[in-house]
C-alpha cells in the first residue's frame, strides 16, 4: 500500500533483521519514512486505506516523533528519525525484497548494523551479534 501511494520508506527493526537472515520473533513492523510533510501525508493516505484511524494524529506530530499504531492486526511503528541514521543515506543504500508479492525497500545490512549499535538496547545488542556474524559469513563466500 505504501508503494501505491509513492511513500519513500524503508523497513527497519525486527522485520529487517529477519529479512537479513536472523530468525527471531517480532511484534511489530518498523517503518522509517522520509521526514517531510508531503511524504507523511502520503503515508497517512496509505495507512487510512489500510483501515488505520489517524483522527488524533497530525502531520506535525508524525514529523516530530515516532508514531505507535496499536489496536490493529499489525502493530506498526512509523519513524521520522532513527538514531544513528539519516534517511537519505539509508534510502540510497536500501535493498528491495519481495514481501507478500510486492517489492519492498529494506534497510541494508550495514545500515541495520549501525542502527542496532546506536540503539544499544539489550534486544538490539543480541540482534547486532547475529547480524555481524551474517555479515562475516557473507564476506567469506
Amino acid at each position: 500500500m505504501l508503494n501505491d501511494h509513492k511513500v519513500r520508506f524503508v523497513v527497519i527493526g525486527g522485520v529487517a533483521v529477519i529479512a537479513h537472515g536472523y530468525t527471531r520473533t517480532t511484534e511489530d513492523i518498523d517503518i522509517f519514512i522520509e521526514p517531510n510533510r508531503e511524504n507523511v501525508e502520503k503515508t497517512f493516505a496509505a495507512l487510512r486505506e489500510c483501515g488505520y484511524d489517524l483522527t488524533d494524529t497530525s502531520v506535525d506530530e508524525a514529523l516530530a516523533k515516532k508514531l505507535l499504531l496499536r489496536g490493529y492486526i499489525l502493530k506498526t511503528d512509523i519513524h521520522p528519525f532513527v538514531t544513528g541514521a539519516q534517511f537519505d543515506d539509508v534510502w540510497n543504500k536500501r535493498i528491495e525484497i519481495s514481501f507478500f508479492g510486492e517489492r519492498v525497500p529494506f534497510v541494508s545490512l550495514d545500515d541495520l548494523i549501525s542502527m542496532k549499535k546506536a540503539a544499544g538496547r539489550e534486544r538490539d545488542l543480541i540482534d547486532l551479534k547475529h547480524l555481524q556474524e551474517i555479515k562475516r559469513q557473507t564476506h567469506q563466500k
